[in-house]
């Protein structure tokens, strides 16, 4: 085990880092005649110029859920204080960005994006610290950007998530027309680490991602010009254990049997995202090979373990606003208006096994083929903006599983609903 002692300083190096380098560049950069001016829009900021700027960003999401009573689950609250952030971000010396994230929900693993970037050259800009490694269009939009209250499965248990590393990004043409990212990240993303693994020396882990917005410039074609595509892929080594990715059901409980792998993780994803108007659509498909060298009973090599997970979702605001990842109501409630108002739905699957659909004894963690488990999960929602502040937002849900016959958990449908009111600044 690691000593707790270690693992503060593993979590506060980020920060240290920003901090460090923030009032070194700072202090070198604030001329002693500076202006202070302080500002409220939608964040409350501070200005000094061109030296040094800060916002602050507070994030809050509470829940109210209705999950199915099952013999073989977790109590769960009914009610669950899901996101308490806030974040502070600016710029120092007009040439260097910041961003400090806090979660005071989640004690375990409290710091999220913190990170410095700049810009190096033309179309290169240059990021370090702890974010979103760039794989996945879901995961990769921020919970308050969400059309949905939860991110996908695809997003939550195949894609990477949040790593320490480094990373270039920017655009080759005008418009984004070719966008892209690439990075080499310390270990898997916090999304994919199961706790054993918080504790193992990992390889590096490369991402890269490709967005392309093919009609970006097509003036005759105004209705598409929206429409981009993207390709990503991670490829990381895969130390020996029980480490592949797991699944759970909608609720939070595991559906996926655990398996021994070794060698090498590689992801592949492919996303659309399409926003006529107040008209939004969203696709997204990812799959993950697991290598499994060496991990048979008597040490031979296994198949390797794949998990496929998919997504359709399509959004319509109602009132006219035109659909983009953060809505600003045209009319606020009690303004002149009654907000924005926004209808959804979302299909999607997750599946991992590659063996038949037999008896579970007969399959191990070190077995050649593993149990085919999936979920299957349509989610319907309605979003109210009531301002640029507040959002109430009620998703009903229905799970299709496909589990074991022994399977503690429930399959077949099952209902669930959440009702979330959800405040930034």
């Amino acid at each position: 085990m690691m000593p707790a002692r270690a693992e503060t300083w593993i979590v506060v190096r980020p920060v240290i880092v920003v901090a460090v380098l923030s009032a070194s560049l700072f202090a070198g950069a604030l001329p002693a005649s500076a202006q202070v001016k302080l500002t409220f829009d939608k964040h409350p900021a501070i200005d000094f110029g061109n030296a040094f700027t800060a916002s602050v960003r507070v994030k809050s999401q509470n829940d109210w859920r209705d999950f199915p009573s099952e013999a073989g689950s977790d109590q769960k609250n009914v009610f669950d204080p899901y996101r308490e952030r806030i974040a502070v971000e600016g710029t120092i010396a007009g040439r260097v960005l910041y961003h400090v994230e806090r979660e005071f929900h989640d004690t375990s693993s409290p710091w999220k994006n913190v990170y410095l970037e700049t810009r190096v050259l033309h179309g290169v800009h240059l990021q370090g610290g702890q974010f979103n490694m760039p794989f996945g269009l879901d995961q990769t939009t921020s919970l308050m950007n969400q059309d949905f209250n939860y991110h996908s499965l695809a997003g939550a248990f195949l894609a990477p998530g949040r790593g320490l590393g480094v990373m270039a990004y920017g655009d080759f043409f005008k418009k984004n027309l070719l966008a892209y990212e690439a990075g080499v990240f310390r270990q898997d993303g916090d999304n994919t680490r199961s706790a054993q693994l918080q504790d193992v020396h990992v390889a590096p882990t490369f991402a890269g991602r490709i967005v392309v917005k093919p009609f970006s410039k097509w003036q005759p074609l105004y209705f598409v010009r929206s429409m981009e595509t993207g390709f990503a892929f991670t490829d990381g080594e895969l130390p020996a254990g029980l480490y592949n990715l797991k699944g759970q059901t909608i609720p939070g409980d595991g559906f996926v049997q655990k398996a021994y792998v070794n060698g090498r993780r590689q992801r592949l994803g492919a996303e659309l995202q399409w926003r006529p108007g107040p008209v939004g659509v969203q696709a997204e498909a990812i799959r993950v090979r697991d290598t499994r060298f060496g991990q048979g009973i008597e040490d031979e090599d296994l198949p390797n373990l794949v998990e496929r997970a998919w997504y359709v979702s399509g959004t319509w605001l109602v009132t006219g606003e035109h659909k983009k990842d953060t809505i600003t109501p045209a009319r606020p409630f009690l303004n002149g208006g009654y907000g924005a108002v926004e209808f959804g739905a979302r299909l999607e699957r997750l599946s991992t096994g590659n063996g038949p659909a037999l008896n579970p004894a007969v399959y191990g963690p070190r077995s050649p083929d593993v149990f085919p488990t999936a979920d299957l999960v349509w989610t319907t929602g309605v979003n109210w903006y009531v301002n640029k502040f507040f959002e109430l937002s009620l998703n009903v849900i229905r799970e299709d599983r496909t589990l074991p016959r022994t399977a503690t958990l429930s399959s077949g449908p099952v209902w669930s609903r959440t009702f979330r009111i959800e405040f930034g600044l």
